[in-house]
């Protein structure tokens, strides 16, 4: 889209955040993450016994199967940060870490 609003074509080959910083417009990537990064805090100090805070600590007892292993959601936060849910809990230092946790997919 940014590239329609300059009037860029991509055998310019202008990076898209130079294109970016002239439209000063979010990467989707890095929103999502962001608001996944929100969401997990949010979960982490929910009551125990809600819904979403037992889908996200559960793991399966009979493992996976075979094949490659299926990617959980609270995977990227584990590999991110592995104790990412006692982190959570202060509420501080989680917003501290949020923004590196979002901008990782900007540099992929």
């Amino acid at each position: 889209m940014e590239r329609s609003i300059l009037g860029v074509k991509r055998i310019d080959r202008i990076r898209n955040s130079t294109l970016r910083s002239k439209t000063r417009i979010i990467d989707v990537g890095v929103k999502t993450a962001k608001l996944k990064w929100d969401w997990a805090g949010h979960v982490c100090r929910m009551h125990p016994q809600r819904w979403a805070k037992v889908a996200t600590v559960w793991m399966p007892q009979n493992g996976r199967g075979s094949g490659r292993p299926r990617r959980r959601w609270r995977d990227d936060l584990d590999v991110y940060l592995n104790n990412w849910p006692e982190i959570a809990q202060n509420r501080d230092e989680w917003k501290s870490k949020g923004e590196a946790f979002a901008q990782q997919w900007d540099t992929i």
